[in-house]
């Protein structure tokens, strides 16, 4: 992974560090060298951020703007996506009952906590990342999907399917009236 993304806390500037930088998917899937990697394929990323300190506590504020591919959740053809959107991380030192198990208040929850001179800003642009990516990818908005009986792309063809079908197990309740 590159050493660039990690920070000298030590030598940051007072007034911050402004950093600018651009990865692909080859760096992206190295944050997950000991775990799965998700779903897509990262085809770029933008980050622009600053890096500021105040006594023990670092700021991280930046914008991210990317573009993904993924299989449509429709149809199953590939689908680019623009991601991204503006982020801000907190840490503060790491303290020896901050590993331990306990409940946590939602300020702590907005917490990130580093260890030592250096931070490594690529573990939490990878989470950046991975959190600007929508729950449903669309090829497009008027994406017609896949006929549910044969499997035909319907944005590319047609099919000779029935469109009503009905479930046999409910076929009994077809002509069922209610009186008043």
């Amino acid at each position: 992974m590159s050493d660039s993304l990690k920070i000298n806390l030590t030598i940051l500037p007072e007034e911050g560090l402004h950093l600018t930088f651009s990865e692909d998917d080859a760096w992206f899937k190295e944050c997950f060298s000991g775990g799965e990697p998700p779903d897509f394929t990262l085809t770029g990323a933008d980050v622009d951020c600053l890096v500021s300190r105040s006594g023990d506590t670092i700021y991280i504020r930046g914008r991210l703007a990317g573009r993904i591919r993924q299989a449509c959740d429709r149809c199953l053809e590939q689908a680019d996506v623009a991601i991204g959107g503006d982020f801000v991380y907190t840490l503060v030192p790491e303290k020896a009952e901050t590993a331990e198990e306990r409940e946590l208040t939602a300020e702590e929850l907005e917490t990130s906590y580093y260890r030592g001179d250096f931070i490594d800003l690529a573990p939490l642009i990878c989470e950046e990342i991975v959190l600007q990516v929508p729950m449903k990818i669309l090829c497009s908005e008027q994406c017609k999907g896949l006929c549910p009986n044969c499997g035909v792309n319907l944005n590319t063809g047609s099919c000779n399917c029935r469109r009503e079908m009905t479930d046999e197990r409910l076929a009994a309740l077809k002509n069922f009236r209610v009186k008043n």
